[in-house]
C-alpha cells in the first residue's frame, strides 16, 4: 500500500518527468540537477524515465528483495553504482555533471572526479535499459512481492 507522503513524492516525479519530456528535445549539452539521470535513459532509450519510476524492486526511491527482470537488474546496478559514488565522497542524488547525448549514448563531459562517476553510473544504467526488455507487468510492483533475499554489490 502507497503511503500519502509517497504517493506526492511519487505524483511530483510523474510531473516532472511529464514536463521535462514535452520539452521535445535533449540539448547537446546537458546539466540539469538531480535529474540528469532522466535525460540520459531519453537520450539511450528513447523512452521517458517515468516508464521506470515504480518498475520492479529497485527502479525508483529505494529498493529491496530480488530484482524481477533485466531491467530491475539494471535499477539495482544503478543503486550499487550511487552507493560506491558516495564512499568516495560524491553526492550522486544531489550532484550535477555535464553530457551530451551523441547517437543515442550518453558522453560524459565533466569537470571533476564526482562528475565523472555520476555520469558514468547514469549512463551504464541508461545503456543496461536500452538492452533488457520491458515488461510492463513489472510497472508498480508491489513491494511484499520482493522478498526478503536480496542480492549484494559486487566490488
Amino acid at each position: 500500500e502507497l503511503n500519502p507522503c509517497r504517493y506526492h513524492f511519487y505524483l511530483c516525479l510523474l510531473f516532472f518527468f511529464a514536463a521535462y519530456d514535452s520539452l521535445g528535445k535533449i540539448q547537446s549539452r546537458n546539466r540539469r540537477g538531480i535529474f540528469e539521470l532522466a535525460g540520459v535513459v531519453k537520450c539511450s532509450t528513447g523512452r521517458s524515465a517515468i516508464s521506470y519510476i515504480r518498475y520492479g524492486c529497485y527502479c525508483g526511491l529505494g529498493g529491496r528483495g530480488w530484482p524481477r527482470d533485466a531491467v530491475d537488474w539494471c535499477c539495482f546496478k544503478h543503486d550499487c553504482c550511487y552507493s560506491k559514488a558516495e564512499q568516495a565522497g560524491c553526492q550522486p542524488k544531489t550532484g550535477h555533471y555535464y553530457w551530451e547525448c551523441n547517437d543515442k549514448s550518453a558522453v560524459c563531459d565533466s569537470e571533476d572526479e564526482c562528475q565523472e562517476i555520476m555520469c558514468k553510473c547514469d549512463s551504464k544504467a541508461a545503456k543496461c535499459f536500452a538492452k533488457a526488455p520491458y515488461n510492463s507487468k513489472y510497472i508498480f510492483w508491489p513491494d511484499f512481492k520482493c522478498g526478503e533475499r536480496e542480492p549484494k554489490c559486487k566490488d
